[in-house]
């Protein structure tokens, strides 16, 4: 827990800033919950009551079930109808998701119908830039073995595609830990830290973050 509250405390916090009423009061959607780490955070650190989770998987939803008391459903994002009510959240996030979809822009169309107005959609995908590429190198790239990912985009894409289906960028960033490739860019990383400096805010090196952050509204 303590590496997955390192992963998603930054995000609720940058959340929590954005949203028009006090976190703890809002009304929040996981999609595709893994094992309902999030959403605990949600619940136990931050003290949001009403937490909801969506995912396709069976096991995954027994899983979380073990880590949250969320109310968690069966659903997916292709599906026509969710199993909620139309304005319901306040917020909806979706992390490393939206580039297994064939068509990502379902998730962005769907999201928004659930979401009330001004509401939040917090997203995070593979970051594609040149240190994306450099995993094929060999030796020294991490390769991605994921077959699933079919859609992994440059960050362009998906600014576009978020402001097409009807959102303002709030923020945007790159972050969680530096991957892609092996061994210089977390001595580089390991020598700013010391010196005082966040990886994830240097020009350059930001780009050998493993993901793209996407916080968004809906207008």
């Amino acid at each position: 827990m303590e590496f997955q509250r390192e992963k998603f405390t930054p995000r609720i916090d940058r959340l929590a800033k954005a949203l028009e009423k006090p976190l703890a009061d809002a009304v929040v959607l996981d999609i595709g919950i893994g094992y309902g780490s999030f959403l605990q955070i949600l619940e136990h650190d931050f003290g949001v009551s009403r937490v909801f989770g969506m995912d396709p998987f069976p096991k995954s939803l027994e899983l979380a079930r073990q880590n949250t008391g969320a109310d968690l459903r069966m659903g997916d994002i292709d599906d026509s109808e969710w199993p909620f009510v139309s304005g319901e959240f306040d917020a909806i996030a979706c992390f490393d998701v939206i580039e297994h979809l064939v068509v990502p822009a379902t998730f962005f169309v769907r999201a928004r119908r659930y979401l009330r107005d001004g509401g939040l959609l917090l997203a995070t995908t593979p970051n594609k830039l040149l240190p994306y590429h450099m995993r094929k190198l060999p030796l020294v790239g991490i390769p991605d073995r994921n077959p699933t990912h079919i859609n992994v985009r440059v960050p362009e894409y998906w600014r576009r595609l978020a402001t097409a289906t009807g959102y303002t960028i709030v923020e945007e960033w790159m972050g969680e830990h530096l991957s892609h490739v092996r061994y210089v860019p977390r001595l580089v990383g390991a020598a700013l830290e010391k010196l005082g400096f966040d990886p994830r805010e240097v020009a350059g090196l930001n780009h050998f973050q493993q993901s793209f952050c996407l916080l968004l509204r809906k207008y």
